[in-house]
């Protein structure tokens, strides 16, 4: 049984001619009725209404939200649905979906995925995807997109992840590693700090390093014996106390679990002029949000120093609006790039099909991950994770994508343990070495 929606429409001419051999063939075109999809059991619709085309900003026809919800019932009892290239009311470009957009239990998309089958909520109404070459050869794809005046999005898979391995000699020592630095963690928030660490020394670094507030060093001591601490004893100065450690440190990551101290500013303003690498999170991009005039271009000026990197900022949607207000962060790709632009980071737009941004506008966009990780610590584990595989030698941005994609991954494995509802953070911790070793990155078990 063949529908179509709209049979008023002009069509284009090759659309035209092959509704014609349609109508040759025998078949009848009318427009659909809810007995079509009732009375189906076991059956198969496929959706080829809107393509790649479909604006969300405009107006979605009141049929196609009728056909919609007739489909969705449909696949309730135990239809499947299968998806033309992308499913219809989905936004290609963005991801972004009308209300009444159709959910697919498969997609057959072509040549390449579409950015709105990789990014959300595109990537959970797509279902499982097939990709299609069609005959078309990816050097030529590749060429034709090189071509074209947009700035690229990629999609973060093991392909991409899997040549960034650190390299771990068979004779090495912990030198070879790398040195991290973490400033987290307050007496009202010290398992954040232990979360990050633990993550950070499971990622293989070889020397971890604790800058936290004397008060609870009893409590860190058992939970991180691994770690040396430095303690930011009140009324020294932060730039003393922090000196040895940043000028050893080949990574710093702060922010986790720090709360809103007195020693803040001084603290973010210190290890932004000094660290490495750096990755800023929680409470520091919260302190960023509240003078962003003024942090912004002591991120920028790291690019004009020697020895420095791009800092990677970690927000998740919440954090993101504190610190842009102005940008609509329901676009998460075009806002991640301007915040990217705007502060001169590798911006990680955390959440569902977590994004990563780059200042030249580049985007990535992670395939790993679910909504078991929607608790709080699981980015203190990113965190901790990101900032490690910076101490041992990746860049800013291979370690933000990464860093997502591992922690993805790894709390894929969690989920088929203990349930999407009931992992934790630490059961994302403990899931990094399989998720090492899925990735390459670990070649046998020992």
């Amino acid at each position: 049984t063949c529908r179509e929606l709209f049979p008023d429409a002009v069509l284009p001419k090759e659309a035209a001619a092959n509704r014609q051999a349609l109508i040759n063939l025998g078949f009848c075109l009318t427009t659909p009725q809810s007995d079509d999809f009732t009375g189906l059991r076991s059956g198969l619709i496929i959706d080829g209404i809107f393509g790649s085309g479909f604006d969300v900003s405009r107006e979605t026809p009141a049929q196609f939200c009728a056909v919609s919800q007739w489909t969705a019932d449909a696949a309730k009892t135990g239809n499947q649905v299968i998806a033309i290239d992308i499913p219809s009311g989905l936004d290609s470009n963005s991801g972004l979906a009308a209300d009444c957009a159709i959910r697919a239990d498969w997609t057959v998309t072509f040549v390449r995925p579409k950015i709105g089958l990789c990014a959300a909520p595109g990537r959970f109404l797509s279902g499982r995807l097939v990709i299609e070459p069609i005959g078309i050869g990816l050097d030529l794809t590749d060429r034709v997109l090189n071509r074209l005046d947009r700035n690229p999005v990629f999609r973060i898979t093991d392909a991409m992840v899997r040549p960034w391995c650190p390299v771990r000699p068979p004779d090495s020592h912990k030198g070879l590693f790398g040195r991290i630095l973490l400033a987290a963690g307050s007496a009202a928030m010290p398992g954040a700090l232990v979360l990050a660490a633990e993550a950070a020394a499971r990622a293989g670094v070889g020397l971890l390093q604790l800058a936290i507030p004397p008060e609870i060093s009893p409590v860190i001591l058992p939970a991180c014996p691994e770690a040396l601490q430095l303690l930011l004893t009140p009324g020294g100065t932060i730039e003393d106390i922090l000196q040895p450690a940043l000028a050893s440190a080949d990574s710093v990551v702060i922010g986790p679990g720090l709360g809103r101290s007195d020693q803040l500013p001084n603290l973010l303003e210190t290890v932004i002029a000094r660290a490495r690498n750096l990755v800023i999170d929680a409470d520091a991009l919260n302190e960023i949000s509240r003078r962003p005039d003024h942090y912004w271009p002591l991120l920028q000026s790291r690019q004009a120093q020697t020895g420095q990197t791009m800092p990677v900022l970690t927000p998740h949607p919440g954090e993101f609006r504190r610190l842009a207000p102005d940008l609509d962060v329901t676009d998460r790709l075009r806002a991640a790039v301007e915040l990217a632009g705007r502060s001169g980071c590798i911006v990680m737009l955390k959440g569902a099909a977590t994004v990563v941004a780059a200042p030249d506008g580049s985007c990535r966009i992670n395939s790993t991950g679910q909504d078991g990780l929607a608790r709080g610590g699981s980015g203190d584990v990113l965190a901790g994770l990101t900032g490690a595989l910076m101490a041992l030698g990746l860049s800013s941005l291979q370690a933000a994508c990464a860093g997502v994609y591992l922690h993805g991954l790894a709390a894929d494995l969690a989920a088929q343990q203990k349930g999407r509802r009931a992992m934790l953070p630490r059961d994302v911790i403990d899931q990094l070495g399989p998720a090492f070793y899925r990735t390459g990155w670990e070649v046998e078990h020992v």
